[in-house]
């Protein structure tokens, strides 16, 4: 009775309730460059587990629309990757190409839905989020993506990147990577004093619009803008219990590469204990108390100087294995532009496993 009661007070006072998994920061290990497996460079964007350490994986600058099989091996105690292996790519035999012949799609985000045993891939070039059969190829189904988040509603490159499923709950989620024009201004060097505010959206097995909550990403910097500055969700990772980890990354690329860095932040929310909004909703005059209460779980930096180069612009999130110890990993994959370089700024491909508690 008396959790009953401080329950309906947490809520009635607008107050986060205690999770288990918050109770400390996750345990963070070091990144693992893939070259170390012989695999080379790409634009790996999002990562989806299928089972018996097997995983897809999503390329924004694949070799085709489609996606590869890889195989990660972890650590049963550790949780340290032990092994990677590229199995190979499966394509999509019919590709949408624009009038230049480059693709279209833009895959971004990807996650297994193991009831029908395909794969659906987020697409920031035209906001679809379609199935495709384990061979590559289209299945004509999508995801019913309500029309504000159209491809002419976001601003442009800031669409779909993050994509997750969880069995357990029988929930996709999404979310643009920055805040949609209707709701707001996009931080960044344009504005440097704005806070995104994001749209989470989840989808049933029916494939139709189940739910949408408010989320209010944490203030990025406000000056000494890089060349390069994008600032956004790139990432969401459903857990069994109904909860969400949501990858917050900030990456700034300075001019002349020498201290660059990306900042990553893991942040997990209950969408259970939050308040639903709809597509009417005016986010820039939603009441604080309505976006999602969110807690700290995993905090790191990576940077480009003479001393550090461990600059990774991590993309990619999914659940890893699970510890003899019971406790969940995450694997984080970057996006290395295909091992982009210029002079000694050479970027890498990387993978990076945390440990929750």
């Amino acid at each position: 009775m008396q959790g009953i009661r401080l329950r309906f007070l947490a809520l009635a006072l607008c107050l986060p309730l205690a999770a288990p998994l918050s109770a400390q920061q996750a345990v963070e290990l070091k990144q693992v460059g893939l070259s170390k497996w012989g695999i080379g460079s790409a634009d790996y964007s999002g990562i989806a587990p299928l089972g018996d350490n097997r995983y897809a994986v999503v390329s924004d600058k694949g070799p085709a629309d489609g996606f590869f099989l890889f195989r990660i091996d972890q650590s049963a105690t550790t949780g340290e990757v032990v092994s990677v292996y590229l199995e190979e790519f499966r394509a999509n035999p019919s590709p949408q190409l624009d009038a230049a012949g480059n693709y279209v799609r833009d895959g971004e985000g990807i996650a297994y839905f193991p009831s029908a045993g395909t794969v659906f891939i987020s697409g920031e070039g035209d906001q679809e989020i379609l199935e495709y059969a384990m061979s590559g190829q289209l299945t004509g189904r999508r995801l019913n993506v309500p029309a504000i988040f159209g491809r002419q509603n976001i601003v442009a490159n800031y669409g779909f990147e993050a994509l997750t499923y969880s069995s357990e709950t029988h929930r996709f989620w999404t979310t643009t990577e920055s805040t949609l024009p209707r709701d707001g201004q996009a931080a960044g060097p344009q504005y440097p004093a704005a806070q995104n505010l994001l749209r989470l959206l989840s989808f049933g097995d029916d494939l139709q619009p189940a739910a949408q909550y408010a989320y209010r990403m944490d203030r990025g910097k406000k000056d000494d803008f890089g060349q390069t500055y994008v600032y956004g969700v790139p990432a969401l990772t459903a857990l069994p219990d109904g909860r969400l980890l949501v990858l917050e990354r900030e990456a700034d690329i300075s001019n002349g590469y020498l201290s660059s860095q990306v900042v990553c932040k893991i942040f997990l929310v209950d969408p259970s204990q939050g308040w639903q909004i709809d597509s009417s909703t005016e986010l820039s005059a939603l009441d604080p108390n309505r976006f999602l209460v969110k807690t700290l779980v995993a905090h790191f930096t990576t940077k480009f100087t003479p001393f550090n180069q461990s600059f990774a612009n991590y993309e990619g999130m999914c659940l890893g294995r699970k510890l003899t110890d019971g406790r969940q990993t995450v694997l984080l994959i970057n996006d290395s532009q295909s091992g982009f370089g210029k002079g000694p700024f050479r970027l890498k491909d990387y993978v990076k496993v945390i440990i929750l508690p």
